[in-house]
């Protein structure tokens, strides 16, 4: 299944657009879930240590790594804009319901967050840790949702 086709699709900024730039890793097309990655220690307390670059962005393959969803398509090593809170239509990769939490398994569009088993380590951020957003409509795999992406 493929993202939208039309790429990023932001029905309201709710007033203030909340994008953040990063560099990408690898070919992201716009209106794919993206996920952080990087090194430690590449800034310190002072401002003047971080510059967009520093952040890192690759194609979501992890429902509790997703940050943002990419605005544009760029290749890899090309700044990156990634909305981080937005109003957006999603391709649905399952069942999503109106009104309920939703989660990006993959990078192109989300399904019903569900229920998960307790964690079996302090490591597994489980059903708290893949929230992607919330569902404004209904939508099957295979269609499309309006939802309020904000991990």
């Amino acid at each position: 299944m493929a993202v939208n086709p039309n790429g990023f699709v932001q029905a309201n900024d709710f007033g203030n657009p909340r994008i953040m730039t990063g560099e990408a890793m690898e070919i992201i097309s716009g209106g794919q879930y993206v996920g952080a990655s990087g090194t430690t220690g590449v800034v310190t307390s002072g401002l003047s240590t971080y510059v967009n670059s520093d952040v890192k962005f690759y194609i979501c393959d992890d429902p509790e790594n997703v940050v943002g969803i990419a605005t544009q398509t760029v290749a890899s090593g090309a700044a990156l804009g990634a909305a981080v809170d937005a109003l957006i239509l999603s391709a649905c990769i399952g069942s999503v319901f109106a009104g309920r939490l939703v989660k990006c398994t993959d990078a192109t569009g989300v399904e019903n967050l569900g229920s998960t088993v307790v964690p079996a380590d302090a490591e597994d951020a489980s059903i708290a840790g893949n929230a992607a957003g919330r569902a404004y409509t209904a939508g099957a795999s295979g269609g499309f949702a309006l939802i309020h992406f904000k991990p």
